[in-house]
């Protein structure tokens, strides 16, 4: 069994949509190291994996990173590590079986993004039993390796369970909680194949609002003349679940999508792939989130979401107070202003191009959320 080190040279990474791949660096190849540290270092985490090589990918970090802090943890590993560890597939599948973990205390928060998911991490972070990770992209492989093997990637999930939740890491907690990535909502499948027994929460929001709320992230470089063709938009949309373009074509029903009408359609996908897998899967019973409960009424709802998952709070003010700031400060995805919301108003013809795209779709998605 072995593993190698890497010096990092240079980082590369530019689009935080992207999944996380060794790419990410520029790096040059140095010294073995003993494996077996990799089960006691707390600094050292999973990052991503390497098809083509068939390399796990680990990045060093500093000490006193908390990686359940991080509104994204594939942003903070690619910032904060200082070398990277790498090992073959067969010597991670080994050493991970040393670890033993029960995935009856994992929940898995499903989500379509921009509805409140990272806030979730935040409050439920702030229970001292909790080990809580925000999108480590280890756990979108089953989207980055889609064309492999499913056993593999189930292979690969439950190996990132364990070195991501191993004792060394999460030292007391008795639960764990992993935020996805929206994109994997279109691989929902493999997570409850994989993880049965595990808590599963899916987070959403009303699809204006949720449209809008991009719109303020994107109103100072956006220009709404803009469009692409249907084609362009169905080979871009295929590229970030990379998967076959005709398993999507059917949204597409335009000739021209400006960014939001695309980005609308990326909504519709979701909320229909996540409908679409319940109704053939009765017995998966995920509890269900909007963004407007959570708000409106954010006590009630964390003290429901603590009782379905068996956690017990003895003050539920502490993780209240995660909502008097902006979650996902210190990243691309900040406000401009922490102390306030969204102030940006969707134009009414990007509201009438999603109320067009929605209505053939109204009946399939059960939780209606269109405003």
């Amino acid at each position: 069994m072995r593993a190698t080190k890497l010096q990092i040279i240079e980082r590369n990474r530019e689009a935080m949509s992207r999944i996380a791949s060794l790419d990410n660096f520029t790096w040059v190849e140095q010294e073995a190291v003993n494996p077996d540290d990799l089960l006691t270092n707390p600094n050292i985490s999973l990052y991503c994996f390497d098809e083509e090589r068939r390399w796990a990918v680990f990045v060093v970090l500093p000490d006193g990173v908390n990686l359940s802090k991080a509104p994204f943890v594939y942003h903070a590993q690619h910032e904060q590590a200082q070398t990277l560890i790498v090992m073959p597939y067969m010597t991670l599948f080994w050493l991970a079986e040393n670890i033993e973990l029960d995935s009856s205390n994992l929940t898995i928060i499903h989500n379509i993004g921009r509805c409140g998911s990272t806030l979730m991490c935040q409050a439920l972070n702030a229970v001292e039993s909790v080990y809580v990770l925000s999108e480590p992209d280890v756990f979108a492989s089953p989207i980055a390796l889609r064309q492999t093997d499913y056993e593999h990637r189930q292979a690969l999930l439950i190996a990132s369970f364990r070195f991501l939740f191993r004792p060394a890491v999460t030292g007391d907690a008795t639960h764990y909680v992993i935020k996805l990535r929206n994109q994997c909502v279109d691989v929902l499948d493999i997570f409850a194949y994989r993880f049965p027994q595990a808590n599963h929460l899916f987070m959403h929001r009303n699809a204006t609002d949720w449209l809008a709320s991009l719109y303020r992230l994107m109103s100072k470089n956006y220009d709404p003349s803009e469009t692409i063709t249907r084609k362009q938009a169905i080979t871009r949309q295929a590229e970030y679940l990379n998967c076959d373009p005709n398993d999507i074509a059917e949204f597409f029903t335009m000739k021209r999508y400006t960014k939001m009408a695309y980005l609308a359609v990326s909504w519709l996908i979701m909320m229909v792939r996540f409908q679409e897998f319940c109704d053939a899967n009765p017995q998966f019973k995920p509890k269900l989130l909007s963004y407007e409960d959570l708000t409106a009424n954010p006590r009630q709802m964390l003290q429901q979401v603590f009782t379905q998952f068996d956690l017990l709070v003895d003050d539920v003010d502490v993780p209240l107070q995660v909502f008097q700031k902006d979650s996902q400060a210190g990243t691309r995805l900040a406000r401009d202003d922490e102390s306030s919301g969204n102030r940006v108003t969707l134009p009414q013809s990007e509201i009438e191009t999603l109320q067009k795209l929605y209505t053939p779709y109204k009946d399939r998605i059960k939780i209606n959320t269109m405003r």
